[in-house]
């Protein structure tokens, strides 16, 4: 049997996909991917002398590929990890959230519906369903409140798999996950433009503003989504644990001071359009009932990033205007 990740070439699918095929050397991972332009395809070049890895270039839309993939490679369970997820971008294109986020999450669903081969559903969502949240931490049953049309579209997908579970008995699983960081993630976002902005001596700026994030290394992540392949239980919604709470300067700070490139930032200027300021997560569920936390502290996690990025120049330079 194999597991198939959908958005295998992106940032968290990409080292999902590394993760499993390491921990799991003798079950198949098979990457679903559209290849869009968050992609870089040199970076699963490498995988593919892995036998036990099978890459498939197709859309979540494309209901028919989907079951064949599912058919071919024998797969019972799917982690559906490909979305569009910039919230900058989904103010100027509201319709590729749409099509990819819901309609792709659906595609996946009525796959399974007519498939009828109990394949487990593991959906990532995200902290953003809540909307800002002031004071407190909102639990997995807590009111979602969207205010942005990428967080929009994951709480209509979440509403279509808990309609398909119930409905149609498809065993879904969700997970709501916070900002993270780590290896192969695209410069379009926060931690990842600092560092490449310092890594190649290029002046930047940052919106105003002391937006708090939760934030999680990469492989803690996985190692998440894959305690909830193994102990999770179906229709269910878990969020899973930050490494550390921390303000956007914050972030910016420790990168900085790492580098030592406090003389390329220009300051803060502007305001980011309709910013939350705040997301927060109670996550004693995954830690008390699947006991589990993550391991990697930011310190660490942001060091491993930094190093990263520094040794592997080929990913991100051709991206970095």
């Amino acid at each position: 049997m194999s597991i198939l990740c959908t958005g295998s070439s992106g940032f968290l699918g990409n080292n999902l996909t590394r993760y499993l095929l390491e921990k799991y050397p003798d079950k198949t991972v098979v990457g679903y991917s559209k290849h869009t332009y968050v992609d870089n395809p040199a970076s699963t070049e490498p995988l593919k002398d892995n036998p036990q890895y099978k890459q498939i270039a197709g859309d979540i839309n494309d209901t028919l590929l989907f079951i064949n993939t599912l058919k071919e490679h024998k797969v019972n369970t799917v982690v559906h990890l490909a979305a569009e997820t910039h919230v900058d971008r989904s103010f100027t294109y509201p319709k590729d959230f749409l099509d990819t986020n819901v309609y792709g999450t659906f595609s996946i669903l009525e796959a399974l519906k007519h498939y009828k081969n109990n394949v487990l559903l593991v959906h990532a969502s995200t902290d953003e369903v809540f909307g800002d949240v002031p004071e407190k931490f909102c639990r997995e049953d807590d009111v979602l409140a969207p205010q942005n049309p990428y967080s929009a579209s994951k709480m209509a997908a979440e509403a279509f798999i808990n309609a398909y579970h119930h409905s149609f008995n498809v065993p879904t699983i969700v997970f709501r996950s916070m900002n993270m960081l780590g290896p192969y993630q695209h410069p379009e976002k926060l931690i990842s433009k600092i560092i490449t902005r310092c890594l190649s001596d290029k002046h930047f700026t940052l919106y105003e503003g002391g937006s708090v994030r939760g934030w999680t290394y990469v492989k803690d992540t996985c190692e998440a989504i894959d305690i909830l392949i193994e102990k999770g239980k179906v229709g269910e919604t878990y969020h899973i644990p930050p490494n550390a709470y921390l303000t956007v300067p914050e972030v910016a700070e420790k990168i900085l001071t790492l580098t030592d490139k406090h003389d390329l930032f220009d300051g803060y200027k502007g305001r980011r359009l309709k910013d939350d300021e705040r997301y927060a997560l109670d996550a004693n569920k995954f830690i008390y009932k699947l006991k589990w936390s993550p391991k990697t502290s930011f310190e660490q996690g942001i060091t491993n990033t930094i190093q990263w990025f520094n040794d592997n120049r080929w990913f991100w330079c051709h991206l970095n205007r």
